[in-house]
């Protein structure tokens, strides 16, 4: 073998002569990132992402260029870099596929729906809660209040028109099986760093950061003005939306991590920051925004205005409602404290309750549930209607309302079109109350307190009356504060104020690392909506339709308490049906995709070289393989894979220059080929273009891992079972003595559809007066022991098609009925010595490369022991071995 000298990097190494530069770095720990290269084949170079520099020789392909002596080259440098920044944005420029699903997407807090989903639907709550509180600490709160911008985002909405996935019903059923649960789900907290944070507010931000640094081992108290923690949660929604006692047990999961609340400690006044400061490493401001706005009209200063927060708030303070019987309620606004203001107003005994609002129904705010609930309990509504001026009697109490009409002119900022008065079309509103409910500000009655005790720097407030804080770390302008949620951003809602919760979490930690605070690195995320709007079009005829489970509600006229109008999905079948209308829309392979991976290393610009894209249908005709070639990036892999290793030849690239795509061999799908059905091609790909076509929805969820060996074929392979609380998503192979380059055959790849199934036997049973019952192993051969009698002259076989588990109960058995003679096999390796000399004298697997001659005395190895198969292909296919079959 002879040596050679390389100067890597700048460091001289030895190289191995015919080895390529590849192979040489991986040798010496370097790594160099490729697409097309998989070790079961020959180089391709055909994605261009492991380019080195060769000196004299420039850019170079590391999995196909060989090591000459002397040789110069440069892994990684700016060069090196923007070569495979290009092959990576190229590849991607043509990627028409969602990494995630746009309900992701589209959650301020980037909460994995899709992979909720999935996880509900194998009924798995409580690995559901898991993944949903990795970025959302409040499932059943927002499973109940959420503004749901993930069903905006819907792609049911194209083709249910507009009925999304019940994705909050769905976090919401799963969050209340958790609790009712006796061990719902609680994470690991970390050992105690000796770190303390102070929160100030338990408001859903304070909550959020003090669920995440608790577990990262700091502690956390929470500090809260009001009697009872929740702030907006418990004083501006009302109970029949979200009931006391469910806020209060979710609140009991963020403090039986270690976090403790005070109450009635109000910052700036009884709390002083020279206090917070003492005893607390970090400070985090989640005050909210919960002072509220009037109407911004003459008048407004009468007896009977309020803002709507103010009455929410007293309501909730003073545990008694409003008496509003026979009144007339108007609520100014269209957003869902709107919302909540008029649907109360009615509980409080109003005999009219009446929404005003300046733009249409099309444009409010609100939830559009909201506004369908407030409909059937009798809300009156005025759209394109604004107040004008307060009209006052002369004791100075609301007596009615001027309103004026408007219409719709150009949008505005916020791409809604502006309202225009209409002039002349002023009139009156006889009412009792007025509810302004179209905004809010943020108190902030501490600046002094807080800049007088601060070693360095100062807290400001910006132009509109918010905290000053980066935005993208949460930082102000004192290095030990950081704020977050409505008290920065301004009045938003429960999950921007959680997504707010999770940047200055990152940010803290850091902070209390002794690093300086940096923004969250976000993934590359490949998106359809780059290349083309999505419409219904891409979606009628390819999915069936299946109209949306609503969730059960107390009758119309059932409605003048607070008990919880949403009553909840009533069955698991209920909630297992919505999961299915999920039409899967982000990659399975998310997690594992190693393009997605390299597309975030190198900052990938998806529209940079934006123009033609290839769009194709994806083929689900396969019963177990799915092939989608708007992910391919035709580094042939599956190609290669099936014609070099399995031999079938089953796939081929299709069409030349821009059209060239992967497509089944001389038809229209895989069922019409000489496919094995083997599952190779999918272990091949590195996109998720080629995937398993799965009868249950696989994700993606991140599943752990579980080395095994093959309970099909009779060759002892390993395998890898990749499962969530032991619910197989794939069965993937893994390296090991029978089959180092971790190939695997069809019997193991999809055996998650036999491991998984219900009725599969996973214990003993015995039949006893005609009914089988679970036994032990021992009873079992006690049993046999009693029913089986053979003569001693007996000898029992094991045939070559039996598995290794089969041989060896049979093997038990002769031992058990004390049969004289058992025939050994070579498949039994490990099991007593003398197998383990059997298995010795038999030539190993990975020597098949080598021969001259295959003798098989087998008709259909590719079948009956695939694995083995591909070994026999390669030896014919690399060494030119003869292959003799006898049958």
């Amino acid at each position: 073998m002879d040596k050679l000298n390389i100067i890597l990097n700048g460091k001289t190494v030895q190289g191995i002569s015919g080895e390529t530069i590849l192979q040489l770095a991986n040798r010496n720990g370097i790594k160099i990132p490729t697409l097309c290269h998989d070790k079961r084949l020959k180089p391709f170079s055909s994605c261009f992402v492991c380019v080195v520099e060769v000196v004299g020789k420039g850019t170079q392909p590391s999995c196909s260029t060989v090591i000459t002596e002397g040789m110069q080259i440069n892994t990684d440098n700016k060069k090196v870099y923007d070569a495979r920044k290009m092959a990576l944005d190229l590849l991607l420029s043509n990627h028409y596929a969602d990494c995630v699903a746009p309900c992701k997407q589209a959650c301020p807090a980037g909460v994995d729906v899709q992979g909720y989903i999935s996880l509900i639907e194998k009924k798995q709550y409580k690995d559901a809660i898991a993944l949903i509180k990795e970025d959302n600490p409040l499932p059943a709160i927002c499973g109940r209040v959420c503004v749901r911008p993930c069903e905006a985002a819907c792609r049911r909405n194209l083709l249910d028109e507009e009925n999304p996935v019940g994705i909050d019903y769905l976090k919401r059923f799963a969050a209340d099986q958790d609790l009712l649960h006796s061990e719902h789900y609680k994470p690991e907290v970390a050992e105690p760093t000796g770190k303390k944070v102070a929160i100030i507010g338990a408001g859903p931000g304070g909550l959020s950061a003090a669920y995440w640094l608790q577990q990262k081992g700091h502690q956390c108290d929470i500090f809260e003005a009001n009697e009872h923690p929740g702030g907006w949660l418990r004083y501006g929604i009302p109970e029949y939306r979200l009931p006391n006692d469910l806020l209060d047990k979710e609140i009991e999961t963020i403090t039986e991590l270690g976090s403790e609340i005070f109450t009635k400690q109000n910052f700036g006044e009884n709390l002083s920051y020279k206090t917070i400061k003492k005893d607390y490493d970090v400070t985090i401001l989640t005050i909210g925004s919960q002072r509220g706005t009037l109407l911004r009209a003459e008048g407004e200063e009468a007896d009977g205005v309020f803002s709507g927060i103010d009455f929410l708030r007293n309501m909730e303070m003073t545990g008694q409602k409003y008496d509003f019987s026979g009144k007339t309620i108007v609520t100014v606004g269209g957003g869902n404290t709107a919302m909540d203001c008029c649907r109360t107003a009615m509980r409080c005994g109003a005999e009219r309750s009446i929404i005003v609002y300046r733009r249409t129904e099309k444009e409010m705010p609100a939830n559009p549930i909201e506004v369908h609930e407030s409909k059937a309990e009798g809300i009156e509504y005025m759209l394109l209607t604004n107040p004008v001026k307060v009209n006052a009697d002369e004791e100075g109490k609301v007596k009615s309302m001027t309103l004026i009409k408007m219409e719709l002119g150009a949008p505005d900022a916020s791409g809604r079109r502006r309202p225009v008065p209409i002039e002349g079309s002023e009139f009156e509103l006889e009412c009792d109350y007025i509810l302004a409910a179209i905004g809010q500000k943020t108190e902030v009655n501490f600046m002094d307190d807080i800049n007088a005790n601060a070693d360095e720097g100062k807290l400001e407030i910006n132009r509109w009356g918010d905290i000053d804080a980066d935005e993208k770390t949460l930082q102000t302008g004192i290095k030990s504060v950081f704020a977050a949620g409505d008290g920065v951003t301004g009045p938003a809602t429960i999950i921007e104020a959680i997504a707010q919760a999770k940047t200055a979490v990152h940010s803290v930690n850091m902070f209390l690392r002794g690093e300086e605070p940096m923004p969250i690195t976000k993934p590359f995320v490949s998106r359809k909506d780059n290349f083309k709007t999505q419409a219904s079009e891409d979606y009628l005829g390819r999915y069936q339709k299946q109209m949306r489970h609503e969730m059960p509600v107390l009758p119309e006229n059932d409605r003048t308490h607070f008990k919880e109008v949403e009553l909840g999905y009533e069955s698991e079948q209920v909630a297992v049906e919505e999961t299915h209308r999920c039409l899967e829309c982000g990659c399975t392979e998310f997690f594992d995709c190693d393009l997605q991976k390299l597309a975030t290393e190198y900052h990938v610009e998806q529209e940079k070289f934006a123009g033609e894209f290839q769009e194709r249908p994806i083929d689900f005709s396969h019963p177990y393989i799915e092939l989608d070639n708007n992910k391919c990036i035709l580094c042939s892999r599956c190609v290669r894979i099936c014609k070099d290793v399995v031999g079938a030849s089953a796939l081929g690239l299709v069409d030349r220059g821009f059209d060239t795509h992967v497509a089944p061999a001389m038809g229209e799908s895989l069922v019409e080929t000489t496919c094995e059905s083997c599952g190779l091609c999918i272990s091949a790909c590195p996109t998720g273009a080629i995937t398993e076509n799965a009868k249950f929805k696989p994700g993606p969820v991140k599943t752990d891992s579980v080395k095994a060996i093959s309970p099909f074929g009779s060759i002892g392979e390993s395998i890898q079972l990749e499962h969530k609380n032991g619910f197989v998503f794939r069965v993937n192979g893994a390296e090991g003595m029978i089959n180092p380059l971790g190939n695997i055959d069809r019997y193991a790849k999809f055996a998650y559809n036999f491991i998984n199934d219900s009725q599969r036997l996973k214990k003993p049973l015995i039949r006893r007066k005609g009914k089988l019952e679970e036994a032990s192993w021992d009873e079992v051969q006690n049993y046999l022991r009693e029913k089986l009698s053979f003569d001693k002259s007996t000898a029992l076989f094991a045939g070559g098609r039996l598995t290794n588990e089969e041989i060896f109960a049979l093997k038990t058995l002769s031992d058990q009925t004390e049969m004289i003679d058992y025939t050994g096999s070579f498949h039994l390796l490990h099991i007593g010595e003398g197998h383990v000399n059997a298995s010795e004298m038999n030539m190993p697997f990975d020597q098949f490369s080598d021969v001259e001659h295959v003798l098989l005395l087998h008709p259909q190895i590719n079948m009956d022991d695939a694995t083995l198969g591909f070994m026999v292909n390669e030896a014919k296919t690399q060494s030119a071995a003869k292959i003799v079959l006898i049958t």
